[in-house]
Formats: structure tokens, sequence, C-alpha cells
């Protein structure tokens, strides 16, 4: 009820200031000859930035004025209903209903019968369009723009293709620009899908996991026989349709459902997964079970255990293959920490609820599961090449135990998300980089052959081969960043490690405790965007949002790497700056992650956002891991900040 009281004293204050140019542009125009008693199509065009957008003339919704087209002159004589192309609905916060809007260039058309008894020569055709343009804060008052455009009447009798309104509606949806809209849309989907696939690859989240794939492969391959061409299918599956499957279920959700916090949940349902207390904790567990399978310790043949007794070897083929499967379908969960800037944005599309929206959704989806999962298929094949090295030798056992160190690891990271969620404290960031090293010593010293793991043969202390060397030098250059980082007090980050490193390590390890603290002291608002708001106005300054997350990686290196250089810090000099969290427990953050999601459709962190506080209005705003031109992306911002607040100063001052 604020919100609207405070729009429409926006639109009562705009008369004082109505001297100054409505941002929406009207045009009309026509055939250019014709003759009595054909149908002619008017066309209206309204052009305004993106920003603004002016409401639908069908689709009513309280609150808004709807728009309202009329052509009149003295050749007109029948006029049919006015065709109006698809409006975007959305929730509107101002008016604090949904409402559907045109934004852009937009073209309406108006079939027109000209009257039959009229004589060759000039005509004007008047077309009045009604009007109420509105951005995401203010409303301009309402208003009546006309143009007039002028036909030539030509002798002749009316033409028969020409007579009907209905070959008009036919040939104005032939012409409608938003079918090659969709085109365009479908096309720039399948290169975000493509594109962020590709990029997952190389993410820190899915890096770590690949030698717990060739750890589970080379287990099956120690044991059974497994044809390679449908072990590579199932795995390949188990990954892609976790993605597909998702997003169906994102769109039947999301069906008919207007509530943009209700949308901004299920758009956000991939950070649902990497964080969520319970999953991580049965991930958790999962991989200590594996861990301590390569070890030895335990001996549970999880593929018998589903067989039917009556034909074990062939059965037994078959629960592999689920193996595999499922193996995909956990990787692909377990990847969401860095793939959910892309799966987030497709699962966007899922959450407008619309058949369009659920068809894009799997679409989109399938792409990105399909391309995300080629890589991996190509690894499945890796147990076969395994099953062909000699069994004679110790490495491979060797190999397994390293794995089951490794799969402790990763136990570690799904646990502290569990400790974090839960706010048990006994994880904290310094405590999981302690298990870490104690992981890595462990490793070390059984490379050394002072002391075997599970009924592995022990060997003589100190004896080692090329392999374990390889080994212990290894795994001493992993401990080196980890051991850096623990004794970095208090943020317990080690400031000059490679940029990759520090990618993997935060990916890994909980938050820094500190670092909120830090950014505050050197001005950030945290979880504050109105007094940052407050606080840009006062100021006349831009206003910069973070949005972002406790469990982002990628927002954590760029808040660590990108901001504290000299060329961002100099753009950040003059803004007022904001770090939101959305993906928080709390009522705050899902209040932040509804702003994202219904002012820039995204659910992805780290997302970033210049605004002018004196309208809210959008200045820049992008997506993603920047280590690169992202002060280019300031200085494109703070450059439309001039560039408005200039115009404004020059109006001003013309008008007094």
């Amino acid at each position: 009820m604020i919100k609207r009281s405070c729009r429409i004293i926006l639109i009562l204050s705009g008369l004082a200031w109505c001297q100054i140019d409505n941002p929406v542009s009207i045009s009309v125009e026509t055939d250019s000859i014709a003759r009595a008693g054909e149908v002619v199509q008017v066309r209206v065009k309204a052009t305004m930035d993106e920003e603004w957008k002016i409401y639908s003339i069908y689709r009513i919704s309280e609150g808004p004025l709807p728009t309202e087209i009329s052509v009149g002159g003295t050749a007109v004589g029948v006029v049919a209903s006015v065709i109006e192309p698809e409006p975007v609905h959305t929730f509107d916060p101002g008016f604090e209903t949904d409402t559907y809007y045109h934004s852009g260039n937009i073209q309406f058309l108006v079939p027109v019968r000209l009257k039959r008894d009229l004589e060759p020569g000039n005509y004007d055709i008047v077309a009045d369009i009604f009007f109420q343009v509105c951005n995401a804060r203010l409303c301009y008052p309402p208003m009546t723009k006309s143009d007039t455009v002028n036909i030539i009447i030509e002798s002749g009798t009316p033409r028969s293709d020409r007579m009907s309104f209905t070959a008009a509606n036919v040939t104005s949806s032939d012409k409608n620009p938003s079918n090659l809209s969709g085109v365009h849309s479908l096309l720039g989907l399948l290169l975000l899908a493509i594109g962020g696939a590709v990029l997952s690859w190389v993410m820190p989240c899915v890096y770590p996991m690949v030698p717990i794939i060739i750890s589970f492969f080379g287990k099956l391959s120690d044991e059974k026989q497994i044809g390679r061409g449908t072990v590579a299918t199932m795995y390949g599956i188990g990954i892609s349709g976790t993605f597909v499957v998702i997003g169906l279920v994102v769109g039947l959700l999301s069906w008919g459902v207007n509530d943009v916090a209700t949308q901004t949940r299920y758009a956000n349902i991939g950070n649902f997964i990497a964080t969520n207390a319970w999953v991580n904790l049965v991930f958790g567990i999962l991989f200590i079970f594996f861990a301590l399978w390569m070890f030895g310790i335990i001996n549970v043949n999880v593929a018998g255990r589903l067989l039917n007794k009556t034909d074990q070897a062939g059965q037994s083929a078959k629960s592999a293959y689920l193996g595999s499967l499922l193996l995909g379908v956990a990787f692909a969960i377990t990847s969401f920490s860095c793939t959910v800037p892309v799966v987030g944005s497709l699962l966007v599309v899922a959450a407008s609820g619309t058949a369009s929206g659920l068809f894009t959704s799997l679409y989109g989806m399938t792409i990105y599961g399909v391309v995300f999962a080629a890589p991996f298929v190509a690894l499945s094949f890796f147990p076969t090449a395994l099953k062909r090295l000699p069994r004679s030798g110790e490495w491979m056992e060797t190999l397994k135990i390293v794995f089951g160190f490794i799969e402790l690891a990763a136990a570690v990271k799904f646990l502290w998300v569990t400790d974090l969620e839960w706010k048990i404290n006994l994880l904290p960031r310094n405590v999981v980089l302690t298990l870490f090293i104690l992981i890595s010593i462990a490793q070390v010293v059984y490379l050394l052959g002072l002391y075997t793991v599970g009924p592995s043969q022990r060997k003589q202390p100190l004896r080692i081969g090329r392999g374990r060397l390889f080994g212990i030098v290894l795994t001493v250059l992993v401990m080196l960043p980890i051991g850096l980082s623990l004794l970095s007090a208090p943020t317990y980050h080690y400031a000059n490690l490679p940029r990759f490193v520090d990618e993997v390590i935060e990916a890994l390890v909980p938050p820094p405790p500190t670092e909120d603290a830090i950014a505050k002291k050197e001005g950030w608002f945290v979880d504050d965007y109105f007094g940052a708001l407050a606080k840009a106005k006062e100021e006349g300054k831009p206003l910069f949002i973070d949005f972002t997350g406790v469990y982002c990686a990628n927002c954590r290196v760029m808040e660590r790497r990108v901001f504290p250089t000299k060329p961002v810090k100099e753009q950040f000099d003059k803004m007022i700056l904001a770090r939101l969290y959305v993906d928080k427990k709390d009522s705050l953050s899902k209040a932040f992650a509804q702003l994202q999601f219904e002012r820039y459709q995204q659910a992805t962190q780290p997302y970033y956002v210049m605004l002018d506080p004196s309208d809210e209005s959008t200045l820049i705003d992008t997506g993603g891991y920047i280590p690169n031109g992202f002060a280019d992306f300031l200085i494109s911002g703070m450059t439309e900040y001039d560039n408005r607040h200039d115009l404004f100063y020059f109006d001003h001052n013309v008008n007094n």
C-alpha cells in the first residue's frame, strides 16, 4: 500500500515537470496508395528506452492505465480491433500487482476500411494513442499523443485481396517481429547453453571431482568386465538427464505461478541443492563410505546387493550400469556450486511458468547437459584402459588408496556446508584447512611406506619407486597453498596465490570469518540496500551492488583479486558500494534474491549492478567471473551516469 501511494504521488508530482519530453515517441505509417473501399493497415509505432514501459491494451491489471488507440479522418470508414503484440507479463513492485506491458520498439496494427465513396486525392489519417509510461520507480502523467499520415486514393474498384479484415490480420501476423525475436532468443539460448557448459568444464568445483570419477570406475573395472559403450552412455545420461529433469521440474512447479517470490525460489533450486544441509550431509557420508571402500576397510559389493541371485553374472553388469548412471547424477548435483551461474540463468526461463518457458527451459537444459557431459562420457572409457594394465604390480592398489584420501577430503568439503548451515561451528575455515593438511600428511606418510591401509601388503619403509615419489611431490605441492592459507589469520587466505589455485581452494573451504567486517571498514554496506541507497542519494553518487553468496567461490575470488586492483578501486571511489547476500537462510537474503530476480531476471552469483540512486534505474549490469575488463565495465556505468546527469543539468538550466 505504501509503494502504491508513493507511485500515485510520483504521478501527481509529474504534473510539476510535465514540460520535460515524455520518453515515448509515436509515429504512424500506412500504405501510401490505396483505393476507396479497401482495407489498409495503420501501423502505430511506439519507441522508448528499455527501462520504460507502456501497458497492454487488452490485458488490463489493477493499477496502471491501459493503452488506448483510436484512428480517424475523413477517409476512414470502419476501424477493426487493434492488433497488439504479445505483452510482457511480470510483477510490478510499484503497483504491487502483476502487469502486462511493452517496452523498446513496439508496433500496433489497426486495420481500417476506407470509405467506399471517396474521390481520388490526398487524405489524412490521424491516430491518437493514450498511454501511461513508467519505469521501476516513477510514472509520467498519462497523456495522448497524435500523429498524422497521408494516404493517396487512386481511382479504381477495390481489389479482392484487400477487402477483408481477415486478410489484413493474416498479413499483420506474418509481419509480426516477435516471430523473428523468438528465433533470436532460441539462438541466444543455444549459445548460452553451449558456452556455459564449456566454461563449466574448467570451474573449480568440477576439477576436484575428476579423480573421484576415475576412482569409482577404477573399482568397477577391477571387479567386473564392463562394456565401455554402455557404461559411457549411462554415465552421460546420468549427468545430462539431471539437468533436463531439474529444468522440467522448475518449469512445472512454476506453471501458472505469478508470484515473483515463488518463482525466485524455483529459479534458485541449484543454489538450494548446493547449500542444503541435508543434501551435503548425505554426500559427505557417501564419500566417507567410498573412501573406506577404496581403503579396503569395508568390502561391500554394491552391485551384488542389487542382483537377482538366479542370474548373478548378467544382472551384475546391469547393476554396474546403474552405478554409472547414479554417479553421473551425483556428479551433476555436486557440481552445482560452480555451474549454478549458467544453470540458474536457464532456470529463470523455466520459472516464467508458461508453455514457451517450459519448452525453452527443456531446450536449453538439454543442450547444456549434453555438452557438459561430453568430456566425462569420454572419461568413462578409462576403466577399460585400467583393466588392460598389468595386475601384478602394486601401483593399482596404491592408486586406489590415494583416491581414498582424496574422497576423505571431498567428504570434508560437503560436511562443512552442513556445519555452516546448522551453525554447529565444528568446521570453520581454519579447521577445514587443518583437516586437509592432516589428510595430505597421512597420504605422504603412506606413500613413504611407513604404514599400510586395509589389507594391502606392507612395503619396506622409505623404499619407494618413481610413482610414489611423484605422488609425494604432487601432494606437497597441494599442501603448500593450503598451509600458507592456514597461516594467514584472521582471514585464512593467502593473498599471493595463483588465480587458479585460489579458485580451487575457495571452492573447497568455508568463507573467511572476517571478510564482511573488513568490507564494512572499507565503506561497504553489507546486506543494507536502503542504507546504501540513502547514502548514494545524499552524496550524489551511483550505487554499485554486488549480489553475492556465502557459497559462491567465484564471488570471493572477484572480491579478493579483482576489486582491490588499482583501476577498479579508482572507480569504486566514485560510488557507494553495497554487498547483498542472496543465499543465506533468512528473510533478508530472500528479499535480495527476489530483488535480483524481478529486476534483472537473474538468479546467479556473482551479479553486478550500477544504479542511478535518483530513480533506482539501472545504469549497467553484468554477471559472472570477470578477471579482465571489470574496470572497463565500471567506467561504462560511470559514463552513463555522468551523461544522464549532465543532460539533466543542461535541461534544467535551459528551462530556467
